[in-house]
This record gives structure tokens, sequence and C-alpha cells, in this order.
């Protein structure tokens, strides 16, 4: 039987950003002043994660292998409540993760704004990769030699000015479609990228769509991106690849 690598991906870009109002009529924020913490930082929750993960029997003996997107709501108390699949791989991996997140049982630093307490929307990508004969790293890349797309390095890519900039950077750029607005259509689009060894971004494509004109207009905005700061593996450049969840919604 095969063994398996749990890679926790893209922590630092697991906010939703929103293209109008900062807040839902259920006034659960996607995007305030002051995010929520966890314990420890990032780090803390990628590894408290993966010491809760088990890789389900069944889906290691059928070779299935994904990325699960968990969405959960950290409430004015610090509590995750809500925690549901955004976007599933296969009925076990989606049960394990949706467990995993509803039984981390740290209390986060809430989210606030203007000064107070807010309710917020948050997303975690959870890769499930199965491991065979090759090392640990060939699992967190694709690809080889000067080209390989790493998945998680020792040292992430870096937006310039840090994670609140670049979620205030995509909201302040993006513009919502007429034509989505006048068919009322909304949802949330998963735009994939790779940060590249200069800090550019590249090979953008929609990993997850809702409708052509929003598809479009959050390619659009990720493609326009300025230039990040490169990850690094071992002190050398290398590319990586992100994934942002963009949601649009309407009054």
């Amino acid at each position: 039987m095969r063994n398996f690598v749990l890679i926790i991906l893209g922590l630092v870009l697991t906010f939703n950003v929103v293209a109008q109002d900062k807040s839902t009529k259920s006034d659960v924020f996607v995007i305030v002043d002051d995010m929520p913490e966890y314990p420890g930082g990032q780090e803390a929750l990628r590894n408290d994660i993966a010491s809760l993960v088990k890789y389900p029997l069944q889906a290691k003996e059928n070779g299935i292998q994904g990325k699960v997107y968990v969405t959960f709501v950290v409430n004015k108390e610090g509590d995750i409540e809500g925690a549901k699949i955004a976007r599933g791989v296969d009925p076990s991996l989606d049960k394990e993760a949706l467990r995993v997140m509803n039984e981390l049982n740290k209390t986060w630093k809430p989210g606030k704004q203007d000064g107070s307490p807010v309710k917020v929307s948050y997303t975690v990508p959870i890769k499930f990769a199965l491991d065979g004969d090759e090392k640990k790293e060939s699992n967190m890349k694709s690809g080889e030699g000067a080209d390989a797309v790493f998945f998680i390095v020792e040292d992430m890519p870096e937006f310039p000015g840090g994670d609140e900039a670049l979620r205030k950077y995509i909201a302040n750029a993006l513009s919502y479609p007429e034509i989505a607005q006048e068919k009322k259509i909304q949802g949330k689009v998963y735009v994939s990228f790779v940060v590249e060894k200069d800090g550019s971004v590249g090979d953008a494509k929609i990993a997850r769509g809702v409708d052509p004109s929003l598809d479009k207009e959050a390619l659009r905005v990720v493609k326009n991106l300025p230039t990040w700061k490169p990850g690094k593996q071992r002190g050398e450049p290398v590319r990586v690849s992100y994934t942002v969840p963009i949601n649009f919604a309407l009054n």
C-alpha cells in the first residue's frame, strides 16, 4: 500500500475577494480591516491540519487524489462555524477535510471591521497526494528541471505589501461585468497561476469558473498582478503555483 503526502496549499491566499460590497446580507464579511488570525499563524494552521488528517483508506486503495476547498466562517468569538465543501474531489476526501476543519479546537483572533469584531469568511485548500516510491519533494511539484512548478516551498512567494495589500489590490481592480449584473450572476471564481522565478505572474487560468463574463474578469485582474517576491526552495528561486478564490457578490 502506498504512503501519502498531505500538502496544505496557499494558506496565505485563503481569503475571498468580493467584487463590490465588503459584507453580505448575512453580515459575514469577506474582506475586513483586520483579518482573522490562527494562533501561531499560518504555519501553525498548516501543521495542525496536517497532524489531524488521516488519508481515507478507500481513497488510498483507489488512488484518489486532489485538492479539496473547505470554506468556513470565523465568528466574532474566534470560533469556526458553518464549515462546508466549496469544491470537492471525492466524498471520502471531502468528508475527511471537513472533519479536520471542524475538529480544530483553537480559538482564532477574530477579524475586525472599524475596530469591532465581525464574522469573516475563509477558504482553505487542502491537497491530498499519494506518495509512491519517489521522494517527498517530487510530490510537492510538477515537472522536472528548471520548468518544475512547486506547490509548497521553504520560502513562499510574497505579494508586495503582504496579504492585505493583495486583497485590496484585487478588490480595487475588479469591475463587476455589466452583463453578469443584469442577469444577476454571482459566484466564486478560482484562478490558479504561477509566480515565476522573477516574481512575475504566469500561466494564469481558471481552476473553477462560474460564468464566462466573471471568469474573464477574474482572469484579467490576476494576469495584471504586479511583480511578487519569488518563492525559494533550498535558497534558489523556483516557480510556485497559487490559487486565488474571488467571490463576485451582488447587493
